[in-house]
C-alpha cells in the first residue's frame, strides 16, 4: 500500500512489508505491516533513526529488553514477535490489535464513563503487575499505548521498550510534543532517577486514568511547564472536571499520583483491590488520601526537597528576626561619629 509513508522509511523490515503509518508517540512511530510468508497483519514499531549514536551500549540493552518482552505472555499485553535493527532503525514487530486506543476514545467521546475508565485501568494494572514480576518496567504508560480490542479487552503495548531509553535520546522533552510521555511522567522519572521501580508506572497509569475520566491531562502547558508541574504542583482535583465523580475514585487517583513513590500504592494487588472496590461501591484503602509528599519548600533547579507540613513555620520560629540588632548598629555609628567630630575640633583649637 505504502499509504503516506515517509520516503526515508524502508519498504520492508524484518519479515514484514510496511503498508501504512497508524500511530506515533514519544518512543517512535507505529506502522501496519504484513508478514511476507504468513500473510497476517502485524504492528511494527520503528524507533527514531540512529537512536543509538549517543549511547554505544544502547543496542545491547534494546535487544536484551526486547527479548524479555517477547517472552511475556499475558491477555492484557500486546505480544512481541520479533526485534532487530535495519537501515539505522531499531524495530519491534508485534500483534496487530484492531481497535481504538484510549487516546482515540477520549478524543471521540470527550471523556469516558468512570466505570469504563476504571475497568480499563484495572486490566492494564494486571498486565503491568505481570510485567513487573518479570522485572519489566514500562516507563511509557499513556492512553496512546493502551488498545481496546473488539471484545473489550484492554492491552498495553511497548512493554519493556521504554525501560532503557532516555528522554534525551528519543526527543521526548522537545518543546511542542503532542500528547505523550511528558503528560504522564512520574516526578522521579523527570528527575532522571536511575532506580525507578514499578511505582513510576503506577503514577503514569494514574495520569492516564485521570485523562480518561476527566477528558483532559492533569497538567497543561509547554513541555517544560508540564514537567515542572508534575514535580512541583499539587494534583488538580478530578472533581473540578467531573463534579459527580465518586470521592473514593478521586482519592485513588491522588494516591496513584503522589509525588513521592513511598506515598503511592505499595503493590499492584492493593491498587487492583481498590479499583474493584470503588466499582462495587465499597470502601477503599485510599479513602481520605492527601499527598503528604507535596512540596511547599522553595524549588530547586531539578530535585525538589521533600519537607513535612509545617516545616517552614518551625524554621521561622526557631530563627526569629532580631530587631534590636539594627538599633545597636546605628548607636555605634553615632558614637563613632561624635568621637571623630570631637577629635577634629580638638586639633582645630590647637
Amino acid at each position: 500500500m505504502d499509504e503516506g509513508l515517509d520516503q526515508t522509511v524502508p519498504k520492508t523490515i524484518g519479515q514484514c512489508r510496511i503498508e501504512k503509518k497508524i500511530g506515533e508517540g514519544g518512543m517512535g512511530s507505529v506502522y501496519l505491516g504484513r508478514h511476507k510468508t504468513l500473510d497476517i497483519p502485524r504492528a511494527i514499531k520503528l524507533l527514531p533513526k540512529h537512536i543509538d549514536l549517543k549511547d554505544p551500549e544502547y543496542s545491547q540493552r534494546f535487544f536484551r529488553e526486547a527479548r524479555i518482552a517477547a517472552r511475556l505472555r499475558h491477555p492484557n499485553m500486546v505480544q512481541v514477535h520479533e526485534c532487530g535493527a535495519e537501515e539505522g532503525y531499531y524495530y519491534l514487530i508485534m500483534d496487530y490489535v484492531e481497535g481504538p486506543t484510549c487516546r482515540e476514545l477520549v478524543e471521540r467521546e470527550g471523556r469516558l464513563d468512570w466505570h469504563k475508565a476504571v475497568d480499563i485501568t484495572r486490566q492494564i494494572a494486571e498486565g503491568l503487575k505481570y510485567a513487573a514480576s518479570k522485572g519489566i518496567i514500562h516507563r511509557d504508560v499513556t492512553p496512546g499505548n493502551i488498545i481496546i480490542d473488539s471484545d473489550g479487552t484492554a492491552r498495553i503495548t511497548d512493554l519493556g521498550l521504554a525501560k532503557e531509553t532516555t528522554a534525551e535520546a528519543t526527543g521526548l522533552t522537545r518543546s511542542g510534543a503532542s500528547l505523550g510521555t511528558p503528560y504522564y511522567m512520574s516526578p522521579e522519572q523527570i528527575n532522571s532517577a536511575r532506580d525507578v521501580d514499578f511505582r513510576t508506572d503506577i503514577y503514569s497509569l494514574g495520569a492516564t486514568m485521570y485523562h480518561m475520566v476527566c477528558g483532559t491531562v492533569p497538567y497543561t502547558g509547554t513541555t517544560f511547564e508540564v514537567m515542572t508541574k508534575q514535580v512541583r504542583e499539587p494534583l488538580p482535583s478530578p472533581q473540578s472536571h467531573v463534579p459527580d465523580l465518586p470521592a473514593a475514585l478521586a482519592d485513588i487517583l491522588r494516591k496513584m499520583m503522589a509525588k513521592s513513590p513511598e506515598n503511592r500504592y505499595d503493590s499492584y494487588d492493593s491498587l487492583i483491590e481498590d479499583l474493584g472496590n470503588v466499582t462495587e461501591g465499597r470502601s477503599v484503602s485510599a479513602e481520605g488520601f492527601r499527598d503528604q509528599s507535596m512540596v511547599h519548600a522553595q524549588p530547586g533547579p531539578a530535585q525538589v526537597p521533600i519537607m513535612p507540613p509545617g516545616a517552614l513555620d518551625e524554621t521561622h520560629i526557631a530563627n526569629p528576626p532580631r530587631r534590636g540588632d539594627k538599633r545597636v548598629l546605628i548607636a555605634v555609628i553615632c558614637v563613632a561619629a561624635l568621637l571623630a567630630l570631637a577629635l577634629i575640633l580638638k586639633f582645630t583649637v590647637l
